[in-house]
């Protein structure tokens, strides 16, 4: 309490705010809040919030509490008519997303929204910063749609966003811009020309930071793809320090990967398998985390909370529009009627207002969720194919190799190394196996009656001391492959959770089809849980979005030490190919 008084005071003598270069812990920053939540400052609070946003950024990298305190800021910098301001932290908020698989293209949005407002400004700085990020997001992650015609076009772009950074002088905008003209260079294959670009921006870069890691992650590329192991080795061993230290899971998962297949040419089998190991964790830590997830549904959120808020302006304004309005009813009451009819007419102009508002929150809503569920669909089908056709053809080469070395190896290292080897590489495959099948339920082709009963016997063979059921009543129509992949999902969901926390003995999992809907019925006889004492986190949330967007419902049954039930219904016409 002490240090955050000193702290205060210091604030107070200067400028009554806190600066963006400052440093301050937590406990500090919360102090400042609580004080400018007294005194209603919400230029106080903007820039604290900022500020706590950075923080967590800085320890965190891609976190809930990072993009929450990130998204508060925005909004009273939104309220203040500071665009600047807003713009500034949406760009924190952008740029974090733009390195997920699964969000990036709303980074796209926010880089395309602020870079249309400095244009109209002339802000030059402002400009090579934005063009900057949005062509490191078309490098490095629309690479899929590149044509000839795309390729000579981002180059030029580069090569005139170069220019506009030399004039600038400023030597951080250069150092990006020739990390990401080294970066295109190595995609396109040229890669002389890249390693002189990546050097000249490893050379201005700063020890331990963001560029510094990018700069050895892609000089490692590039002597990888010379065939200079040993080097290539030494440059992203490097990297891996780096990205370890700031915690950049995202990185780190393509930094192992390319480990791994340079002790895999080196045929350095143990290493190789190592980093391949360290790949499947970093996949798991970042894409799986229930911290990645709630960072991602925190956007869609955020999306709503702003819509909500230009709501909120909106009714405030025609609130003490409204109120004049009596006013001047009052004072003029030989203008009663002529009063009264324009009150009537602003009041239908409002409830248009409102319902249009509603209508935008509605579609926006279900856009982002949209949006959302097809980008969670699409980096599973990715990161699936990745460890079917990668992870799993090098494990397979390995276990060939410890194969070929049976018979000319003596029989007592056969057996202390090479089978006990042999039989990891085996588990090894089946594991990537069944992880491949989950994230990507290829049964889904044959049917969703055969899909669910695949993924019962799946869920029976990991559970052998509980009995699972499976039933379907009626003629199963032909579902559409959208629906039928976000029920699976759901179910899956349900599975897993009756598997972790209901300590059940029965779980029976029905299908209904009916003449107006779809039904499945997954029930447990086990603990159970109070309804009431349930806050709806991410895995129950999840699974209500899921159905919502699909027009259904979704019916919960349960009381401790009764099981649970839950009901999913989807109407039929949403559901069937017509």
């Amino acid at each position: 309490m002490i240090v955050a008084s000193l702290l205060l005071s210091a604030v107070w003598a200067e400028n009554n705010y806190p600066t963006l270069n400052d440093r301050y812990s937590p406990k500090q920053i919360d102090s400042l809040i609580k004080v400018f939540e007294a005194k209603k400052d919400k230029k106080g609070l903007a820039i604290t919030h900022e500020l706590k946003g950075i923080f967590f950024q800085n320890i965190y990298f891609y976190s809930s509490v990072t993009f929450t305190n990130f998204f508060i800021s925005s909004q009273y910098y939104l309220e203040l008519n500071d665009k600047e301001g807003a713009f500034r932290v949406k760009k924190r908020i952008a740029d974090l997303y733009s390195v997920d698989d699964v969000m990036y293209k709303i980074a796209v949005g926010y880089y395309q929204e602020a870079l249309k407002y400095f244009e109209k400004k002339g802000d030059e700085a402002k400009i090579a910063a934005y063009n900057l990020d949005l062509l490191n997001i078309a490098i490095n992650k629309d690479s899929f749609e590149r044509t000839e015609k795309r390729v000579d076009s981002l180059e030029q772009k580069l090569q005139t966003t170069i220019k506009l950074c030399k004039k600038l002088k400023d030597q951080r905008y250069l150092t990006y811009a020739y990390n990401l003209y080294g970066s295109f260079l190595l995609q396109v294959n040229r890669l002389e020309l890249a390693e002189r670009y990546i050097d000249l921006s490893l050379q201005r870069s700063e020890p331990k930071t963001q560029l510094e890691l990018l700069n050895l992650y892609h000089k490692g590329q590039i002597k990888k793809r010379k065939n200079d192991i040993p080097e290539a080795i030494e440059l992203l061993r490097r990297s891996e320090l780096i990205a370890e230290i700031r915690n950049n899971k995202y990185l780190m998962q393509r930094i192992c990967q390319a480990l791994a297949e340079c002790y895999t040419a080196l045929n350095n089998f143990p290493k190789a398998t190592e980093y391949w190991q360290k790949t499947y964790l970093s996949i798991n830590r970042y894409y799986n985390s229930g911290e990645t997830q709630l960072a991602r549904t925190e956007v869609v959120n955020s999306d709503l909370r702003f819509a909500n808020m230009q709501q909120a302006l909106i009714e405030q304004k025609n609130q003490t529009s409204e109120m004049w309005n009596y006013v001047l009813i009052l004072a003029l009451v030989l203008l009663f009627v002529s009063a009264i009819s324009i009150r009537n007419v602003m009041k239908a102009n409002m409830q248009r207002r409102d319902l249009a508002n509603q209508r935008k929150i509605t579609t926006l809503e279900l856009k982002s969720m949209k949006s959302l569920i097809d980008g969670q669909e699409k980096e599973r089908n990715r990161v699936a194919k990745d460890l079917h056709d990668g992870l799993g053809a090098h494990l397979s080469s390995i276990k060939l190799f410890i194969e070929n070395q049976k018979d000319k190896s003596d029989p007592a290292i056969q057996q202390q190394l090479l089978e006990p080897l042999a039989k990891s590489i085996d588990e090894a495959c089946l594991e990537t196996r069944n992880i491949s099948h989950d994230l990507r339920p290829f049964s889904l082709k044959y049917g969703f009656n055969t899909a669910l009963g695949d993924l019962v016997k799946k869920v029976q063979n990991a559970l052998p001391g509980v009995e699972l059921i499976f039933a379907s009543y009626g003629e199963e129509p032909v579902i559409r492959e959208e629906v039928a992949l976000m029920v699976y999902r759901v179910v899956q969901e349900l599975l897993n959770n009756a598997a972790k926390y209901a300590k059940a003995k029965q779980i029976t999992v029905q299908i209904f089809y009916e003449t107006q809907q779809i039904s499945v019925h997954v029930e447990d006889d086990g603990q159970g849980f109070d309804l009431n004492g349930v806050k709806e986190g991410n895995g129950l949330g999840n699974i209500r979005s899921r159905i919502d967007y699909l027009g259904g419902q979704v019916i919960w049954q349960a009381a401790p030490d009764q099981g649970t039930a839950v009901i999913i219904s989807v109407p039929l016409q949403n559901g069937v190919k017509t």
